[in-house]
């Protein structure tokens, strides 16, 4: 209860006595959306520049240029600006008609663990379908494209998009949160979880202290790279779950056991020597 006042007192004085509801949900947004997108990234960024890191990075061969960062950047501040915001002002009006609050008290914590919980397997399900849907000849060259300039990902390369691609997948980010809460702090909870989840996937690093390797059905980084390098299968956001149901990870899988299977084959070929030469 004690955490609870003081982030009330907090959210209070911070937002509630500063900006109106209607500046919270268009221009908070906004702000958080920036905010929670590019300061994960940060870390990422600096891993690159760390040798001992490298040993860590999934495309190894296909080093991250200065040039392919701000060519990003730049498309990044147009969909950002010029297509989301104005995405964000479009639904004020209906989302606070819908009941939006962020008056005191914020919900239950569990009630904002659910939602949030929610929101990303209502998404994760979108996701998978419409991004299935853009690998289609026809939508892929015209549409889904773009965001595969990038085959070696870096994290701000997620919303790296067409226009259209931002409006269709973003309406599943909007549907979690439409379905499942009406408080505002629920929303921008959401979305930090979300921009984190979706900067990690197209990091490049699979580290030991990854997401993927602490949740089995999380796909992370090195489940969405394989997509990337080789544009096919693996098309959930954040799930494993609709890949395996629908066959679509199969090949991802399928590499995963070579490679373990030529992993041993060489731990064998180099005990082989050692062994001779201990019993010489």
């Amino acid at each position: 209860m004690a955490v609870r006042g003081v982030l009330e007192g907090l959210w209070q004085r911070t937002l509630l006595d500063n900006f109106s509801e209607e500046d919270l949900v268009s221009y908070g947004i906004l702000i958080g959306h920036e905010f929670f997108y590019f300061i994960p990234y940060l870390p990422f960024l600096l891993c690159d520049y760390i040798p001992a890191l490298q040993k860590y990075r999934i495309q190894p061969d296909k080093p991250f240029t200065w040039a392919a960062r701000w060519n990003c950047i730049k498309k990044l501040m147009i969909t950002h600006f010029l297509i989301q915001f104005p995405m964000m002002v479009l639904f004020k009006p209906y989302i606070l008609k819908l009941g939006l609050t962020a008056a005191l008290p914020f919900p239950p914590a569990w009630e904002i663990v659910l939602s949030v919980v929610a929101c990303f397997i209502i998404e994760d399900f979108y996701f998978y379908w419409i991004h299935r849907a853009l690998h289609h000849p026809f939508w892929y060259k015209h549409i889904h494209k773009i965001h595969h300039e990038h085959a070696a990902p870096f994290g701000i390369a997620a919303e790296y998009a067409h226009p259209l691609e931002t409006l269709l997948l973003g309406m599943g980010t909007v549907l979690g949160p439409l379905l499942t809460t009406r408080h505002l702090v629920t929303l921008y909870l959401w979305l930090a979880t979300r921009l984190f989840q979706t900067v990690e996937a197209h990091a490049g690093y699979h580290f030991p202290w990854s997401p993927t390797r602490l949740i089995p059905f999380w796909g992370g980084a090195h489940f969405h790279d394989f997509h990337h390098e080789t544009f096919v299968g693996n098309y959930s956001s954040s799930f494993t779950l609709w890949d395996w149901v629908f066959g679509t990870s199969r090949q991802y899988y399928a590499r995963l056991e070579r490679r373990e299977k030529e992993k041993a084959t060489k731990t064998v070929k180099a005990a082989k020597p050692a062994k001779q030469v201990k019993s010489a």
